[in-house]
């Protein structure tokens, strides 16, 4: 693994007042649901059907003791895309209000280039960590070239790249332009509330199983 992107939220800053900007998937339930008729539809979701969605919502189900709860909570409100890209456009314009489970390596640059229009927050409640790894094909025709390149993404100039690039690195140590390191979120959040999610591979079934689930959560 050589990035460490946290799962957040993305919110406009223009359409919510301050004292509803959200610090968590929990607070942003407390939120919707003190104006149902407001928000209905205007909250996005990382789709549970495609392979990151499944892993962002899997994930935090799995890891965050209220997950279903908060869930069953938010899910309502909200309406589920196949992209963060998608999700961070939908933010921009208003359409949504909020969009959560997005990549922080693409919603937390959005955020930082947005002029002041969009925030963004961490879970308060347990902040899911999606890493990004990189591997060598056994026909690479260049292996050795490779074996050099994926050297240079662990080291701390490659990890400064990635930094810069708007990633979270996961060495510990590295200069940064305002990125998290992995040990960054756990200095600030607590290290029992970041949960690194460990990718593994899942029948279909399975994952069939919990999108069930989740859209009796979403009603």
């Amino acid at each position: 693994m050589f990035t460490t992107d946290a799962s957040v939220i993305l919110y406009n800053r223009k359409t919510l007042k301050e004292s509803q900007y959200p610090d968590g998937l929990a607070g942003l339930a407390e939120v919707v649901e003190a104006k149902p008729s407001r928000f209905r539809g205007k909250i996005g979701v990382y789709d549970a059907t495609n392979a990151f969605g499944y892993s962002a919502n899997e994930g935090y189900t799995s890891a965050v003791e209220t997950g279903w709860d908060t869930f069953g909570r938010l899910l309502p409100f909200a309406k589920a895309d196949h992209s963060t890209g998608t999700l961070v456009e939908k933010v921009v314009s208003g359409e949504y209000d909020a969009s959560f489970n997005m990549s922080g390596g693409v919603a937390i640059p959005a955020a930082e280039g947005s002029s002041g229009l969009l925030g963004w927050s961490y879970y308060a409640e347990g902040t899911l960590v999606m890493p990004r790894s990189a591997s060598i094909l056994k026909t690479a025709p260049h292996p050795n070239a490779a074996r050099l390149f994926v050297d240079f993404l662990l080291s701390a100039e490659g990890q400064a790249a990635v930094a810069k690039g708007g990633m979270s690195p996961y060495r510990e140590g590295v200069k940064q332009n305002d990125h998290d390191s992995l040990q960054d979120m756990q200095r600030k959040l607590g290290a029992d509330r970041v949960h690194v999610y460990r990718y593994t591979e899942v029948t279909e079934q399975t994952q069939e199983k919990y999108v069930e689930r989740w859209d009796k959560a979403a009603g």
